[in-house]
């Protein structure tokens, strides 16, 4: 952008660029430097001039600054007329000097009355400037407006002063108006002098100064009008009179400027305005745009504006023509109604919340009413669309943060946010949300707006599988993962008592345990977080509770209880609240398993009694008659699982040392059951992924040494790819109820 204030060395090649002739003039001389005349007489003026190499140069300007007090002619005489001062400007090629003229004699003039009619006092106590100085630059003109007072303090408006200049190489002064004129760079002194009364000093200052304007372009579309002011920055930045300035634009058909510096638009298009006076030279840019019809705002009018504190909202503000073309240049006026709850930067177009409150953001234009939103900035509190979650390592994130009012409910997705977490080793977090598993283990991920609260969320990095093992002495309850089967991460582990029967809830963020820890040898059923903290007990009944699982919507848990005597089925909420029975076998029932809608209940069942094979039934969730699975007389069925289509799959038992064990699944209509595992071990436990993806399986066999000890194996099949792996177990480990 081009800069309009102008350096006093600008100001010299000015007037070296407005020098006349084709001569460079080196020396003037104009004698005499003062003249004082009568009215109607003549006097000369000697006036030489030479060059550098001392030619006489002939090229010599004369003018007058107030040719009703003298003329002079081009010969350089100067003829008087009325009473008065004023000053002969004499030009040279670079060169000026400037002769005081002083008319006096002749016929007095009549006083000169402030108004019609008023009295000429008798007598002027004191006079009183409106103004104490006077700053002018070289060839200004200016006025100090001057009162007249009488001795009773009254103002005396009808009295005639007199003007003089005690420098007249500086300032002269027009005596019949008061008018002031600089004339070269200095201090002076003007005395304004009242008829047998007081004298008033006024200081006058003339310097060279730089010029300005008011801006640095002008933006106008068609029939709009503004005024360019032209300042002084170093006099205090003081306007200038636009009368006393020469003004011209570029391309008249763009615009068209007064002599006053009032530009009108006429035309779409561009133009430069150019100023002159005081020997310097002034452009700037004139922008006309198409006619505005309309404005597109983001976000719309009718939005409602919402925001936390401290937090920014862009705002877009687009002038279209009546076709739905953009506008560029259209000078726009924001205003915020109270900038102690927002402000707005016109620059960015963003604007800034600082408290809590509602407010106003307007926009206007030159020929349209003022427009705007209502902005309400509350609390900024943040709300999480999860506050625990469950993820495995390496699996990624977000937790949907939002601004919520003061009622709670959600106002907007929430941005701008600070993010920290508790355990880096456990679970990190980006600086935009993003939650990245590590570890097992428990981290607190927090996000806070500035300025307002942090926002928790309980982050549960869990293992893919849980079993109970006895490598901390009692069984505990411990954390696998796929990838890394040999380290057994521990959840639940206390010498003085056995965790045994973990299973993680559909969410992952709890688990369910069955502990003797209140009673040597009595079970009861627990649930705690996925990390095996914060446990609580939910069952206290006497008997044994065991084998607890979840449902598949987290809302109930099935366990084994012998409260009745039998063990048999239950169903109780997670708090351990609504607890009813659902299966009544005369032989009782064991190792639930829930079907993956959750509307059905695989067991281990004994009609016949305890002594009998056992088969496996299906109960609805709800409650009624078991249905028999299989019907095996002269084998056992146990450990039913589900798979994630709703097939069913269980163990079958060997009848003897001949044939194996085998997981067996549900025989498609009218063929057979197929084999998914097959082993010469005895199979104790099996579990299946939710998501179908992966089977393990614990399988024991006497030990060599001692045939009454069991030794125990623990595997891994990834039912994709048929992958296996083996868990290495210490020696003597026992392992029993995995759990996806």
């Amino acid at each position: 952008m081009r800069s309009h204030s102008v350096s006093l060395a600008a100001v010299l090649l000015v007037l070296t660029a407005q020098a006349a002739g084709a001569q460079t003039v080196t020396e003037l001389y104009v004698t005499p430097d003062t003249l004082r005349i009568q009215p109607g007489a003549r006097q000369g003026l000697t006036v030489q001039a030479f060059d550098e190499v001392g030619n006489v140069v002939l090229a010599v300007k004369f003018r007058v600054l107030d040719s009703t007090v003298a003329r002079v002619a081009g010969n350089g005489t100067v003829t008087a007329g009325r009473s008065g001062s004023t000053a002969v400007v004499v030009e040279a090629g670079r060169k000026t000097r400037t002769v005081a003229v002083y008319v006096a004699g002749g016929r007095a003039e009549a006083p000169q009355a402030v108004r019609s009619g008023a009295q000429v006092p008798s007598e002027i106590s004191h006079l009183s400037a409106e103004s104490a100085t006077l700053t002018l630059l070289p060839t200004e003109h200016g006025r100090v407006a001057v009162r007249a007072f009488s001795a009773d303090g009254a103002p005396a408006p009808g009295a005639r002063l007199h003007w003089r200049s005690l420098r007249t190489a500086v300032a002269i002064v027009e005596d019949s108006t008061g008018t002031i004129t600089g004339l070269s760079t200095g201090q002076a002194t003007i005395q304004a002098l009242a008829p047998r009364g007081p004298i008033l000093d006024i200081p006058v200052t003339v310097a060279l100064a730089a010029l300005a304007l008011d801006r640095e372009q002008l933006v106008l579309s068609p029939d709009e009008s503004d005024t360019v002011r032209v300042l002084v920055p170093a006099q205090g930045g003081r306007r200038l009179p636009g009368g006393d300035l020469q003004w011209s634009l570029s391309d008249d058909a763009v615009a068209e400027v007064r002599p006053d510096g009032v530009v009108h638009a006429l035309a779409a298009g561009r133009a430069e305005l150019i100023i002159h006076g005081y020997l310097q030279e002034l452009r700037i840019p004139v922008v006309v745009h198409q006619r505005v019809a309309r404005f597109a705002a983001a976000p719309r009018l009718s939005d409602p504006v919402r925001l936390p504190v401290q937090a920014s909202r862009e705002f877009t503000l687009l002038p279209q023509t009546g076709d739905s073309v953009p506008i560029e240049g259209v000078p726009i006026n924001w205003i915020v109604g109270d900038t102690s709850i927002a402000t707005f930067d016109p620059a960015s177009g963003r604007l800034t919340a600082h408290r809590a409150g509602t407010t106003t953001l307007q926009f206007s234009t030159r020929g349209f009413l003022p427009k705007g939103w209502t902005v309400e900035v509350f609390s900024g509190e943040i709300a999480l669309a999860r506050t625990r979650v469950a993820l495995r390592p390496g699996e990624r994130t977000g937790l949907a943060p939002q601004f919520i009012d003061s009622s709670g409910k959600p106002v907007l997705p929430a941005t701008g946010l600070s993010w920290v977490t508790s355990n880096a080793g456990v679970a990190r977090v980006t600086a935009d949300g993003q939650v990245q598993a590590v570890a097992p283990g428990r981290a607190v991920i927090s996000a806070q707006a500035p300025g307002g609260k942090p926002a928790p969320a309980t982050i549960f990095v869990t293992g893919d599988l849980l079993v109970a093992s006895t490598r901390g002495g009692r069984f505990g309850v411990y954390a696998l993962l796929a990838d890394q089967p040999d380290n057994f991460f521990p959840l639940v582990v206390d010498t003085l008592a056995n965790y045994i029967d973990a299973s993680y809830s559909p969410d992952r963020t709890r688990m369910v345990f069955s502990a003797d820890r209140y009673g040597s040898g009595n079970y009861d059923i627990f649930v705690a977080d996925a990390d095996g903290r914060n446990g609580v007990r939910v069952t206290t009944d006497p008997a044994m509770d065991l084998q607890p699982v979840w449902s598949s919507d987290g809302q109930h848990l099935l366990f084994v209880s012998a409260r009745g005597g039998t063990r048999q089925l239950y169903l109780m909420r997670p708090d351990g609240t609504e607890v009813r029975q659902l299966t009544s076998l005369p032989g009782g029932a064991d190792e639930p398993a829930f079907s993956p809608d959750g509307s059905a209940v695989a067991f281990t069942g004994y009609p016949a009694g305890r002594d009998r094979p056992s088969d496996i039934f299906v109960v609805p969730a709800a409650g009624g008659t078991p249905a028999a699975a299989t019907d095996t007389r002269d084998r056992r069925e146990a450990r039913p699982v589900y798979l994630p289509t709703g097939e069913l799959a269980w163990v079958q038992v060997r009848r003897d040392r001949r044939e194996p064990d085998q997981l067996l699944r549900q025989a498609p209509p009218g063929g057979t059951p197929v084999p998914m595992i097959t082993t010469d071990l005895t199979l104790v436990d099996v579990a299946i992924a939710r998501d179908g993806s992966r089977l393990a399986w614990v399988a024991s066999r006497p030990q060599e040494r001692d045939r009454n000890l069991r030794e125990f194996s623990f595997q891994w099949r990834s039912l994709t790819s048929g992958a296996e792996a083996s868990v290495r177990l210490l020696p003597g480990e026992r392992i029993t109820s995995p759990a996806y």
